[in-house]
Order: C-alpha cells, then structure tokens, then sequence
C-alpha cells in the first residue's frame, strides 16, 4: 500500500524543497486545480520555467483526479504532455484537470496550465492507475 508520509516534492508540505501546492478538488472530484507561481531555481533556460516542472504540475492534477475518482491511492500510468508556450518563473500558473473517462482501474483526464491572462502554456492528458485492486 502506498504511504503520503507528506514529503511529495508537489503537494508535501513538510518538503522544504517542493512546491507544497495545495490542490482544490470540486465536489464529484471531476475536477482539480492548482495555482503555484515556480520560483527562479527551477527555470530551463533564463527565466523560463523547465519543461519537467510543468509537466510535473500536469502530472499532480491529474493523479489528484484520479485520487478522488477512486476515492484510494493512485499513481500515473501514462502522461502525454504538449508544450505550447514558455512560461516564465515567478509568475503564478493555474493547473486545472478534468476527468473524461472511468474504468474499474483507470481514470483518463486532460490537463491544461494557463498564465493568469489566459495564455495556454502546456496541455496533457493521462491515465490514472487505481492501485491495490
């Protein structure tokens, strides 16, 4: 059985070094959102956040949907993410999921991170795996 000992590098908030992201689940757990606004120390390039730090957020908000789909712990079987604008660090990002489908082990969600105008930066779909069962 998977343990949260709270230490996720995301949403763990005794993780000095992580994101410690607070994810707001609607009721129905349908669907999440995440606002975090990345810090310099994990840009790419020069003032551009890293490709895996947005694919990481991506990665939380669907697991999160998949998390209360289930309503059990839950782990990423598959992520596909599409790149679409840079983001710059230090600017808040919202991440928001919503389911699409469900099996008896398997969530499929799609994922999408904005800038606060409304800028697309990067899109992801991806199934979660109940575990377990």
């Amino acid at each position: 059985m998977l343990e949260n000992n709270d230490f996720c590098f995301v949403c763990g908030m005794k993780n000095p070094f992580g994101l410690q992201v607070k994810p707001q689940i609607s009721e129905g757990g349908e669907t999440v959102t995440i606002e975090c606004t990345p810090p310099s120390h994990l840009q790419g390039w020069a003032d551009v956040l890293h490709g895996g730090i947005l694919s990481t957020l991506l990665d939380e908000a669907i697991t999160y949907v998949g998390i209360a789909t289930f309503g059990k712990p839950a782990v990423t079987a598959q992520l596909d993410v599409r790149f679409r604008n840079p983001s710059p660090t230090g600017v808040k990002l919202t991440v928001s999921a919503k389911r699409i489908k469900t099996s008896r082990r398997l969530v499929l969600a799609e994922a999408a991170v904005t800038l606060s105008d409304g800028t697309l930066i990067a899109t992801a779909s991806g199934k979660v795996m109940l575990i377990g069962e």
